[in-house]
């Protein structure tokens, strides 16, 4: 009863300068709480090594090599020639990635 007449009259148990602190450490705490779970929530971050590869073809033999990816290479482009007086083409580009995990000590 007597609890229930503290609160219908409008005064707290606790004196206003309490009431701002438990307010504020309330805060704090929501705040650190919803910070974790989005630290928990993103992605892990790995290292990757990423090698870029172009394939180079034969028009006349269909034999395929494979080298380093070059600035200016791009599929269809035309080398120069090959053996059997065809063309050497790049028919595709692609990449081969390495992951590689820091682990922590």
């Amino acid at each position: 009863m007597v609890f229930a007449m503290q609160f219908s009259s409008g005064t707290s148990i606790f004196s206003p300068e309490v009431q701002g602190i438990l307010t504020l450490v309330l805060l704090a705490a929501t705040l650190a709480l919803f910070y974790y779970a989005m630290i928990q929530m993103s992605p892990k971050k790995t290292q990757e090594e990423v090698e870029v590869k172009t394939v180079i073809t034969c028009t006349s033999t269909g034999q395929t090599t494979e080298r380093a990816f070059q600035k200016g290479d791009y599929v269809g482009k035309i080398l120069g020639e090959c053996e059997n007086s065809g063309q050497s083409v790049i028919t595709s580009i692609f990449e081969v990635k390495k992951e590689i995990n820091k682990s922590k000590k």
